[in-house]
């Protein structure tokens, strides 16, 4: 068994040198290829000053150079520190300087954002290295930066491999520190279970700055010899494109991406029989609906639901192929090999018991991030709270009841309504703000906002100010003003109140 990314992607040049480790927009890697990349670009990053344990951070795009960095950094002995490209320039200066890394990676241009030109003001002391041949002046490109390195010199692995960040119930954003050994472990885990395959192509539609991106999107395909395909720009015609073009085997994607192939398929875009044999969806609620249109119009032999937390390294439960419809529906599987879940509810009576759930195994991260406050509030002896609340069905399967905190999913992504609401507040005309999770045809949920304002200021004013400073699946579909927030009998404001007049106002025409 590989026990680093280095052996790991050593032993894939041995066994599968001439099969695609990677594809993206016509350009095609083997693992012999990506092998030889990653160790070139390990010596340069050595080269350059990298130290076992220094961090490199990452503002991630899917694409192959930006994942030879990243897996370069790694076999360097470095932490990588992936950082959404959908972060505004406020949001990554605010991580910067707790990372205190030596240098910081960014695509010269992707949709549209000259993000290298954008890391150079708030890199601090950092090496900004530009991906792509857009290389701004004060950068160095990634292609000269690796020039001339020479052959990588051996280097022990470290146990830390990553830091990723994760919206806190403060608003402000938490470290989850990942070991390296769970990386490989849960991702081979999450591969045999869905049934990759050798040569099987495999879309990777979360961005590599998501632990299912970096670790489920790669990992996971690397450890069976798989080839992943990398979408720049996820939309719902770039993934269409993919399954159109490509023998697609297994498709990973959040509700939202999934309807975006079953539409494509009924508007005539997916001619023919489609390749696909499994689908992954990680969420806690699945529609019904979506599973029959998987198999029925795309033809899916099985669909999985996968469950997990960055700060469990990912998966810790999933359905099984050939699990029937109510248990793919109405659960989030069974926990993995490796991975134990129990209901915290000391108090509770009835049946079935309903609690928080937890979970423990050696995939549960080393803590937060200089952050033990915040790591004690998170472990109970071991055991990873997930802020779901939920039961244990004598099948072993978990059943997610709802949810201990204010945490809003949106398309797949965290959204905590604390660091919108402080965005908000942040403006000179607002003295009260609160946010809430809605329901989303598309996305599943979304945010909505509820502000109380001093002078005039209306809508389109709060949602701009937003976008400036939220990466966009933050930001409130709608913010509407109110006279005053409702509060309960100790000042605390009434959410469920607001969630419910924020549906009601949804349903209503504009």
């Amino acid at each position: 068994m590989t026990t680093t990314i280095e052996t790991l992607l050593a032993a894939a040049a041995g066994d599968a040198a001439d099969v695609p480790a990677l594809m993206c927009e016509g350009e095609s890697v083997t693992y012999a290829e990506l092998h030889a990349r990653v160790r070139e670009g390990a010596a340069a990053w050595i080269a350059h000053g990298l130290r076992p344990g220094d961090r490199m951070a990452c503002w991630a795009a899917n694409t192959i150079d930006c994942t030879v960095a990243m897996l370069s950094a790694i076999v360097a002995g470095g932490v990588l520190v992936p950082l959404n490209p959908r972060y505004t320039s406020a949001e990554v200066a605010a991580i910067l300087p707790r990372v205190s890394a030596p240098f910081l990676v960014a695509p010269g241009l992707l949709a549209g954002r000259r993000l290298a030109a954008e890391a150079l003001p708030i890199a601090g002391g950092a090496h900004v290295i530009a991906l792509g041949p857009d290389v701004p002046e004060g950068a160095v490109g990634w292609d000269e930066f690796r020039a001339g390195a020479g052959a990588a010199a051996r280097v022990e692995p470290g146990e830390i491999i990553a830091i990723q960040f994760t919206s806190g119930t403060t608003g402000r954003p938490k470290g989850a520190v990942l070991r390296q050994e769970p990386f490989l472990t849960t991702a081979r885990t999450w591969a045999e279970v869905v049934g990759l395959g050798r040569g099987d192509v495999y879309p990777v539609t979360y961005p590599l700055a998501h632990i299912g991106g970096f670790k489920t999107g790669l990992i996971s395909p690397f450890q069976v010899r798989a080839t992943a395909v990398l979408i720049p720009v996820v939309s719902a015609e770039s993934i269409a494109e993919v399954v159109r073009t490509l023998p697609v085997a297994v498709l990973n994607a959040p509700p939202a991406a999934q309807r975006y192939v079953v539409a494509a398929r009924r508007n005539g875009d997916i001619p023919g029989e489609p390749a696909i044999r499994v689908a992954v969806i990680g969420s806690a609620i699945v529609p019904p609906a979506l599973v029959r249109d998987l198999k029925q119009e795309l033809g899916v032999g099985d669909v999985v639901i996968g469950y997990g937390l960055t700060e469990a390294t990912g998966v810790c439960t999933m359905t099984r192929p050939g699990d029937p419809l109510d248990l793919v529906c109405d659960t989030i599987g069974r926990p993995i090999d490796g991975v134990r879940a129990r209901v915290w509810a000391p108090d509770a009576t009835g049946s079935p018991v309903v609690g928080e759930i937890e979970v423990t195994g050696s995939n549960v991260m080393a803590g937060y991030l200089d952050d033990p406050a915040a790591t004690a509030e998170v472990m109970r002896d071991g055991w990873l709270r997930t802020g779901d609340l939920g039961w244990i069905g004598e099948d072993g399967y978990v059943r997610i009841a709802g949810r201990t905190r204010d945490m809003v999913i949106v398309g797949g992504f965290n959204v905590y309504p604390a660091e919108v609401e402080h965005v908000l507040a942040d403006h000179p005309s607002v003295t009260d703000a609160a946010v809430v999770g809605v329901p989303d045809d598309r996305l599943g949920e979304v945010t909505a906002a509820f502000v109380v304002v001093s002078g005039e200021l209306d809508e389109s004013e709060l949602l701009a100010w937003c976008r400036e400073r939220l990466a966009n699946f933050k930001v409130p579909r709608r913010v509407w003003i109110l006279d005053e927030l409702p509060r309960g009998a100790v000042g605390k404001i009434a959410k469920p109140r607001l969630q419910e007049l924020a549906v009601d106002l949804l349903r209503r025409p504009d």
